[in-house]
């Protein structure tokens, strides 16, 4: 037996079967909406996407959804609310899309970020106001050679050789108390105690609320530390003694000269010839009369105070400067009569010149000394330079291994 619906079954059927309709129909007609977009506005609307894609995404829907409701009111009311849903739908879509774009991209560049930041060849710290380290690169830690999760809450004081400590403090005030990057160039120690050269970029920052803090760029500078202390040593050393050279004891003279202005006190120069020094080069060549120099040299450095030089002229001569000696010229007379003694008491010890190529050499040699005190500015380096070497001179005309003073009369 078959069971006829009633009428309100087949009316419910009905608007099932017609919402089912409705739905595609809005569906297609959405569809064709979004593919019949003129050309000249959708170069528009791609343009202006680039530069606010959410914007205008939400201008786009907002344009579809007013124009699609229209069609459907006046065509079908009752569908308006299921529109709605699905043309919010839509957008919702649309800027989750655009949403994870954003957050791709974002991603990628903060890790092309850190990349830069951690692995740049030169080493990025932040300091707070007391002088803690805040944060530091990985180049940073490296060039300290302490791991990085060690470094943070610990002083860039701790790692600043002795004697910077007091530039570093310094330049640190000076850096806090103003807008302007300065840098500095100073001593580092690593974590192992080795010592490493390094120039500090240093720049404040500070933002309203906020503790100042400085940002520090630290490059390691310790080749050209050590390239500059080469080309010096070889504008002003004497490269097979390493004794200072002319240029550097005319220099340390004038010094001599203006602190004995100051003090009051005489200052005296000696000027050293060696007696018997070519027959050994005649004889075993350079080679060995280089070693007879560099002995010389150390027996006469050893024979001075840390604050007077000693320089090698030229060939087989040197230059002792003495400073500081007495007010009085009798008292310094004396005193550098006593160091010229010591002196050449010392060269003329008996001489063992050995190298690997060669066999020991046993040689005996003395000295010739000429002294001449000066103070103030009473004579020039040159007039100075020229007494000494005229009372050398004398003791060496005299038969040599003596010591004479300077006297204007002769």
């Amino acid at each position: 037996m078959i069971v006829q619906p009633d009428a309100q079954q087949l009316r419910r059927i009905a608007e099932t079967n017609l919402a089912r309709d409705m739905q595609m129909a809005l569906t297609q007609r959405l569809i064709a909406t979004r593919r019949v977009i003129p050309t000249r506005r959708l170069t528009a609307t791609r343009r202006e996407a680039v530069a606010c894609p959410v914007a205008e995404a939400r201008r786009v829907t907002e344009t579809r959804r007013v124009t699609e409701t229209r069609r459907v009111t006046e065509s079908h009311p009752a569908d308006v609310l299921l529109h709605e849903l699905q043309v919010h739908q839509i957008e919702l879509e649309m800027q989750n899309e655009n949403l994870r774009q954003a957050q791709f991209e974002l991603e990628k560049s903060r890790d092309r970020y850190i990349n830069f930041y951690d692995f740049a060849p030169v080493g990025y710290l932040t300091l707070d106001d007391k002088g803690v380290i805040c944060e530091i690169n990985l180049s940073g830690a490296a060039l300290l050679g302490v791991e990085r999760n060690k470094l943070s809450s610990q002083r860039l004081t701790s790692f600043v050789a002795t004697e910077y400590y007091d530039r570093w403090i310094g330049h640190c005030s000076s850096v806090l108390a103003s807008d302007e990057a300065k840098a500095c160039e100073l001593a580092l120690l690593r974590g192992d105690g080795t010592q490493f050269f390094a120039r500090l970029d240093c720049l404040r920052l500070s933002r309203a609320g906020e503790t100042p803090v400085v940002r520090i760029v630290l490059t390691d500078i310790t080749e050209r530390i050590k390239n500059e202390e080469e080309i010096r040593k070889l504008a002003f050393y004497d490269a097979l003694t390493q004794l200072p050279n002319r240029r550097l004891l005319d220099d340390r003279l004038d010094h001599a000269m203006a602190a004995s202005k100051r003090s009051g006190r005489y200052g005296a120069l000696m000027f050293l010839d060696l007696d018997n020094f070519k027959p050994l080069n005649d004889r075993h060549g350079h080679g060995t009369g280089d070693l007879l120099l560099v002995e010389v040299a150390r027996r006469i450095t050893h024979c001075l105070r840390e604050m007077d030089t000693v320089a090698r002229f030229g060939g087989d001569e040197f230059v002792v400067l003495l400073s500081e000696l007495n007010a009085g010229k009798i008292e310094s007379i004396a005193q550098a009569g006593i160091v010229a003694e010591k002196i050449r008491t010392a060269l003329a010890e008996v001489y063992h010149l050995s190298s690997q190529q060669e066999a020991e050499v046993v040689h005996h040699c003395t000295s010739s000394i000429g002294v001449v005190l000066f103070i103030d500015h009473e004579a020039s380096t040159d007039d100075i330079l020229k007494r000494a070497d005229r009372a050398m001179y004398r003791a060496k005309t005299g038969g040599g291994n003596r010591i004479h003073f300077f006297k204007p009369d002769e």
